[in-house]
């Protein structure tokens, strides 16, 4: 009538629904496409998350084989250590006990002036503020009791006294080099 064409005339029909059909499978497509890639991206966090899994059961698995290891190194040490402080401690026993046998040809009369007893402290730091002197309270467990200082009233140190305590003093630093070489070896152990 007016020139107005009906939309839907064979010819724009046909056009409709090959346009149709083309958002169709352009749909399709994408939902195919869609599917696909959240399948594919399903899979690979599954797989990266067992992978994970398996190495951090490893991991754990190496870690407390290594700390079983470890810890049985240690209790080694730590008894090796115990064995050289009783054999230290066995030996300052038996110079001890010879002292006496060593000494019994000494005059009582034979002993260290006042101030080479100071000297002795000194020297061995016992006379620093807070060592417990000799007759006081809180000498130090295994040691006898420092030589007294001058003026203490105490009186002087007899040979044996100063042999008593140089054996007590060697006694105690070879504990303490014995304990430092455990501890550095175990300390290393760990580096490796």
């Amino acid at each position: 009538m007016f020139g107005f064409s009906n939309p839907f005339e064979a010819s724009n029909r046909t056009a409709i629904v090959a346009l149709g059909c083309i958002v169709a499978v352009l749909l399709a497509l994408l939902c195919g496409g869609w599917w696909g890639w959240t399948r594919g991206a399903t899979s690979a966090r599954n797989e990266m998350q067992a992978e994970y899994s398996a190495n951090l059961v490893e991991a754990t698995r190496e870690a407390a084989l290594k700390q079983q290891a470890e810890t049985v190194r240690a209790n080694a040490l730590s008894a090796q250590l115990i064995t050289t402080k009783r054999d230290i401690e066995a030996q300052r026993t038996t110079l001890r006990g010879r002292i006496v046998y060593v000494t019994r040809e000494i005059s009582a009369d034979c002993v260290l002036p006042a101030d080479a007893v100071q000297l002795w402290n000194q020297a061995r730091r016992l006379s620093a503020p807070g060592v417990p002197q000799a007759g006081g309270s809180g000498g130090a467990a295994g040691q006898a009791a420092p030589a007294a200082a001058a003026g203490s009233g105490q009186g002087n140190a007899t040979i044996a006294d100063a042999i008593a305590d140089h054996v007590d003093y060697v006694a105690w630093c070879e504990g303490l080099v014995a304990q430092r070489d455990k501890l550095q070896e175990l300390v290393m152990g760990w580096a490796q």
